[in-house]
């Protein structure tokens, strides 16, 4: 698992030893230059009054290190690149797409724990299919509904045509995305008069 390495450290490691950071902090540290390297020698670049590029990758490796008290990721995560005619015209799709992916990382999730459930025969084969057909319709809704995202990346670069090119990454809590889901999953259900609405907690428990 990636170690969470805050601003401070990045400072210490430009401009002091690194004595006193472990082994994987060391190489985080390189990590992060070597890609702030690429990205400069791409042509991307931040706003003014945004965090570095040094900044914004410290934060996604700190945010990584962030587990619940399963282990796992407190974040689940999108990314996305778009092109426009102005940089708020090409961040403003970037960040709807990054959130679709992001809903459809929760998505992903609960097809695999539908089929799992399935393959147990704790769902029978029309319950698995109104499942899964809910949450597909309900992918986009999510991302909708998603507010307050963490927005740790924000690059963009100039292109020679004169347009502008927007990377962003997006990060919001796993359990608030998963609790925004069910509640988009039982709305539908609910619409669909399907019992299966009064179950969902049970269902999807992660």
């Amino acid at each position: 698992m990636i170690l969470g390495i805050v601003l401070s450290v990045i400072m210490m490691a430009s401009c002091s030893s690194q004595s006193g950071l472990t082994k994987q902090q060391k190489a985080d540290i390189r990590n992060i230059n070597k890609q702030v390297r690429e990205y400069k020698k791409e042509g991307w670049k931040v706003q003014f009054g945004k965090p570095s590029m040094e900044a914004q990758l410290s934060e996604v490796y700190r945010r990584h290190a962030e587990l619940d008290d399963k282990g796992y990721c407190k974040y689940v995560e999108g990314e996305a690149t778009t092109v426009g005619e102005t940089y708020d015209a090409a961040r403003f799709m970037a960040l709807n797409l990054s959130k679709l992916e992001l809903a459809g990382m929760i998505e992903t999730q609960i097809a695999q724990l539908i089929e799992t459930k399935l393959g147990n025969k704790e769902l029978s084969q029309k319950e698995a299919a109104s499942l899964a057909e809910s949450a597909a319709a309900s992918k986009n809704l999510v991302a909708q509904k998603l507010s307050r995202v963490i927005v740790p990346v924000d690059i963009y670069r100039d292109l020679p045509n004169g347009n502008v090119e927007v990377r962003v990454m997006t990060m919001y809590s796993h359990d608030l995305a998963l609790d925004s889901y069910k509640q988009t999953m039982r709305e539908d259900l609910e619409k669909k008069a399907d019992e299966l609405s009064n179950q969902l907690d049970r269902i999807l428990k992660f």
